[in-house]
């Protein structure tokens, strides 16, 4: 009686549940797993030469083997007596079934275990393959990319910081030209006002002190007069710039209109203000013109000092009433001889 349960008939038909073209590896597999079946197989090929042998597990014909040891052995009585008395015998009867059944559940095991090795080694090779040839070609590719990518992003972001510094320098230029005489380069009319009103303000809900001086170029309209505008500009510029270079960082010179200045002193104590003031006064003569070396140039000057922490101070609504006490005192120095500085002081 054979024992083939799976792989006879049409099971054996179906094939190995792997990929056809490695039935080579299997059959070598099979062989490398039953060398302890040699014994067996040698005995089928005594006892039993025409019993078919099928390479693949588990196609043990175990009953068949027993039967047919014990026909041969009956035919070879005469000759081998031996062979009846060694089949007769239990305890080879009990070797052998021991031998045959232990060795078909292990070979089996055995042959389980490695059974998936081709195809853990093709997708070893295959990922290899793909690795080397394909991975590594597309990694290459994909860097390519991504330089290509960030050089330009770096050249766009390049661009883009030199286009906003280029823009930022516009903005800043413009916003100084807003605020800028065009003639005379310092702060004009329009910013004399928003800082006056701000600074106003602030001095008087923080009952801080500010002083404002105005100053008017004497005789300017004989000096237009004899010499012309253009060299009334020159004379202009020139005062600006010692009113300018005399004024500290936290003051403000301005061009109040025609050839009126006028310097904005937040916080600066009467001592302060007075040698601000004095200081362009005495440097305005001691400018040279080529038109005309000879020609001195002198300003009048009015001061109005104001300590908000006065009552009397506290009752000036705006900043219009500092100029009118400026210019009050701007236009006694005209009738007191000009060339000179008058002060109005508003303190506790």
């Amino acid at each position: 009686m054979m024992w083939d349960p799976f792989w006879s008939g049409t099971a054996l038909d179906r094939g190995l549940p792997l990929y056809h073209d490695w039935r080579f590896v299997l059959d070598w597999l099979y062989y490398l797993t039953s060398i302890p079946m040699t014994p067996i197989w040698t005995i089928y090929g005594w006892i039993a030469p025409s019993i078919p042998k099928t390479p693949y597990l588990p196609g043990f014909y175990t009953v068949s083997l027993f039967q047919g040891l014990e026909q041969k052995s009956v035919e070879l009585s005469g000759s081998m007596p031996w062979l009846r008395q060694l089949v007769d015998t239990p305890f080879f009867r009990q070797v052998m079934i021991g031998y045959v059944d232990t060795l078909i559940p292990v070979a089996m095991i055995i042959y389980r275990l490695i059974e998936p090795l081709p195809n853990l080694l093709f997708n070893f090779i295959r990922n290899i393959v793909w690795t080397i040839f394909i991975e590594l070609s597309f990694t290459k590719r994909k860097e390519a990319t991504y330089k290509t990518a960030l050089s330009k992003r770096a050249a766009d972001l390049m661009k883009l910081n030199v286009e906003y510094k280029t823009l930022s320098n516009e903005n800043s230029q413009l916003a100084v030209s807003v605020v800028t005489d065009e003639l005379t380069k310092v702060y004009n009319k329009r910013f004399f006002i928003e800082k006056m009103t701000y600074e106003f303000k602030l001095a008087k809900e923080k009952k801080k002190i500010i002083a404002i001086s105005m100053l008017d170029i004497d005789h300017f309209k004989k000096l237009n007069d004899t010499y012309g505008h253009l060299f009334g500009d020159k004379v202009l510029q020139a005062v600006a710039q010692v009113a300018k270079n005399n004024t500290p960082k936290d003051c403000f010179c301005c061009r109040f209109g025609g050839e009126e200045f006028a310097i904005i002193m937040p916080e600066k104590k009467l001592e302060e203000a007075q040698r601000i003031v004095s200081e362009v006064h005495r440097s305005l003569p001691l400018l040279r013109f080529e038109d005309d070396p000879n020609l001195r140039t002198s300003a009048s000057f009015g001061l109005c000092y104001v300590n908000f922490a006065s009552p009397e101070a506290q009752e000036i609504e705006n900043f219009s009433a500092l100029l009118k006490f400026a210019d009050d005192e701007l236009y006694r120095a005209k009738l007191n001889g000009r060339n000179r500085v008058e002060t109005k002081i508003i303190d506790i």
